[in-house]
């Protein structure tokens, strides 16, 4: 499980004293100004010639709500060079800043990398992501060295087709005919 969550996003520079338009991926989007400090972090993207930034410590100074959505003054930057160097940063946040589930709800991110086996303890593999579908969320399961086979499997997560979560020891039983 990871200690950080990405929060949010540096979408470009406003202004010219250091200010930044930013996109919250909060369901509360005003959230994000009240956790910090912020890391911002960003792969090397060649198209628009952005190198790498591994970490970045800052925090959110000042805050405004504009029609456009959300500019950010961030502490340590005064104009506006000083921030373009930012843009497409994504912002990472301690992951303390969640709110804390219910035992029979989860996080999925905290489902990914779970080893996945039947009910009857045949093993398939490890989750590789959660993907949503509108009618329910679906487990990818990709087939790994301890599993059966190195298929791609699709389970829906649903109560019928996982009847069992342990996560202290990371294991999802499904209740799923191992040939489908």
């Amino acid at each position: 499980m990871a200690d950080r969550i990405v929060a949010g996003r540096v979408r470009s520079s406003y202004g010219i004293h250091g200010w930044v338009w930013m996109d919250s991926f909060t369901d509360n989007p005003a959230s994000v100004f009240e956790w910090a400090p912020w890391i911002l972090t960003r792969e090397a993207d060649r198209t628009d010639k952005r190198t790498e930034i591994e970490r970045i410590d800052t925090a959110p100074e000042t805050w405004r709500l504009l029609d456009k959505g959300y500019i950010v003054k961030l502490v340590g930057y005064s104009d506006r060079t000083s921030v373009e160097s930012l843009v497409n940063c994504l912002i990472e946040v301690d992951n303390s800043h969640l709110p804390q589930l219910s035992c029979d709800e989860f996080y999925w991110r905290d489902l990914e990398g779970c080893r996945v086996e039947t009910v009857d303890k045949c093993m398939l593999g490890v989750v590789k992501k959660v993907m949503p579908t509108g009618a329910n969320d679906v487990l990818v399961v990709a087939g790994s060295t301890d599993s059966i086979d190195q298929k791609e499997r699709l389970i829906p997560f649903t109560r019928q087709a996982v009847p069992d979560i342990d996560m202290t020891e990371r294991v999802i039983r499904v209740d799923w005919d191992p040939d489908f």
